[in-house]
């Protein structure tokens, strides 16, 4: 019983943490807000979350992204994402339930944080707030939050800790049943963020050959197969029908960055730090005084502890112009796009280290250092800048931004040579004798009349980018749809009164990859519910 009372105890914290934590952002009038000149993706997020309203039979949303058919859900993930439109529907408000879904995922941190450290790492209940909190409230994912708004790479910090802490279980104490929480937490990342996934299965390869002469056990390895078989069939329903896109379509992918250009100078990185604020990548005055005093105790550090402060000086090391990022400009690699990314990970695994060392200071002295981090965090937030801010705190604004807002990622590789010609709905018509008439677009559907008042088939080339699933009717018939040479949906009319109904539709493919993944899901939640419920007994 007193167990659960503390556990209840500990929840009201959290939440009261999470509603501090996010109170100066929407106190401050600047929820959700566009800083011109940090160039955040919050315009590309609250587009994407009006175009969720029907995704589960429509992939495409044709009222957003300044009404071409941007078909961004194909690839970039959006399933943890969704929960902000059941709150936005629920509050019939999309700026009330942007600021309810922020809330959660906050909240989220501390919970999927503080958990994991109990039962993965064996801390105590001290340790583990202190890690949650530290790693709930860290300089990144703050610069995040309130400056870059990079929902997908919030959403990954929920679920990092889960993972990277049941893999070391896993590695650690031989807790093979782990499989199935690895599996889990990749495949919730991957739906989050897929950059992330990249980066910290990178982190994970890092962790296993520090640990190589705790890998001999080939019972490990058969549960790290298992988990990969288990995300890849998790997952499926998203990569496979956006490798389906990719294969047939020429897409034009998002920024790639020079990786040299967009590293920190190590003294740049440091001093951004040591001011520790929202403003400028850096991974807070709080990781660097770990490390620092982590050097200083070097040999006192245990086995573990060491390992540990490796990993954190590596990954710092990646985020600096003094790593050879320009051998692996020509790799993969460059889809990481910057790699003071990796702070994210350094911060992990530094928070890991300052929770071992404040676990052994008085409490009262916990509590003082973590007033000091809730003061610095308010001071951040209200330090942000107040000229050339575009207000995301309505949902007048909101509306408007879904609708005008446009970006090019995603686009096919062929609609980038004209592209305003596209986003300023220009049509091309074989025959100049046809007009368009009627031209309305709503979430689901693009509806125009084309009058052709000659004898011969018109070609209608319509400013639409076109995927595979794009699906044509015209007068109520499904008619053949092909790609233009801009990259849009090209149709041939015969008939004097054309009435054409332009929507999206998930493929044949597609619809066997989510039935997939569905069905993987219940199988692996059956198995989970199941050993747990042998655990319990078996403690009982």
């Amino acid at each position: 019983m007193k167990k659960y009372i503390k556990d209840i105890e500990i929840n009201i914290i959290f939440i009261i943490l999470s509603i501090i934590y996010e109170v100066t952002f929407v106190l401050g009038n600047k929820p959700l807000a566009y800083y011109e000149k940090f160039k955040g993706d919050q315009l590309f997020h609250i587009a994407r979350l009006s175009g969720l309203k029907n995704i589960f039979t429509n992939p495409i949303s044709f009222s957003t992204y300044h009404g071409v058919g941007n078909g961004v859900n194909f690839f970039y993930p959006w399933l943890t994402f969704y929960p902000a439109e059941i709150f936005s529907g629920i509050l019939h408000s999309e700026f009330k339930g942007m600021v309810v879904f922020l809330l959660l995922l906050t909240y989220l941190t501390f919970v999927l944080s503080y958990y994991p450290a109990k039962r993965y790492l064996k801390w105590n209940t001290k340790r583990s707030i202190i890690f949650s909190f530290l790693w709930t409230f860290s300089t990144y994912r703050g610069l995040n939050f309130f400056n870059r708004t990079d929902i997908g790479e919030l959403l990954a910090t929920i679920y990092i800790p889960v993972l990277v802490m049941s893999f070391i279980d896993l590695i650690k104490h031989k807790n093979y049943n782990n499989w199935i929480i690895i599996a889990i937490s990749m495949s919730l990342i991957l739906f989050s963020h897929i950059l992330s996934t990249l980066i910290v299965t990178f982190i994970l390869i890092l962790v296993l050959l520090i640990n190589y002469t705790s890998i001999r056990d080939i019972r490990i390895w058969w549960s790290l197969l298992k988990a990969v078989i288990a995300t890849s069939l998790l997952t499926i329903g998203f990569w496979m029908p956006m490798l389906q896109q990719m294969k047939y379509i020429l897409i034009t992918r998002p920024f790639v960055a020079v990786l040299e250009d967009w590293a920190i100078n190590i003294n740049d990185m440091i001093g951004n730090s040591m001011n520790s604020n929202y403003l400028l990548a850096n991974v807070g005055i709080i990781v660097i005084f770990i490390v620092f005093i982590s050097l200083i105790k070097f040999k006192k550090l245990s086995v573990d502890e060491k390992k540990i402060l490796i990993i954190v000086l590596v990954l710092l090391w990646g985020c600096t112009k003094a790593f050879p990022w320009q051998i692996f400009q020509a790799t993969f690699v460059n889809y990481i796009q910057f790699p003071w990314r990796l702070m994210m990970f350094a911060s992990f695994f530094a928070y890991l280290l300052g929770a071992i060392l404040l676990d052994k200071i008085d409490i009262k002295y916990v509590v003082s250092l973590f007033g000091v981090i809730l003061i610095s965090h308010y001071a951040f937030v209200i330090g942000l800048p107040k000229d050339k801010v575009t207000l995301l705190n309505n949902d007048r604004n909101i509306e408007k931004i879904s609708k005008e807002y446009i970006n090019s990622d995603y686009y096919p590789k062929a609609a980038t040579k004209d592209p305003v010609s596209i986003e300023n709905k220009k049509f091309v018509i074989s025959n100049k004798e046809a007009k368009v008439l009627n031209y309305k677009n709503t979430d689901t559907e693009v509806k125009f009349t084309v009058i052709n008042e000659s004898k011969k088939r018109v070609i209608v080339d319509v400013p639409i980018l076109y995927y595979l699933g794009t699906e044509v009717k015209n007068n109520n018939k499904l008619i053949p749809v092909t790609i233009s040479s801009r990259g849009t949906v090209q149709v041939e009319l015969s008939n004097k009164n054309n009435n054409v109904v332009i929507s999206s539709r998930y493929t044949k493919l597609a619809r066997i990859s989510q039935a997939i993944s569905l069905g993987t899901a219940l199988v692996i939640a059956s198995m989970f519910f199941i050993k747990k419920q042998r655990n319990n007994r078996s403690k009982n």
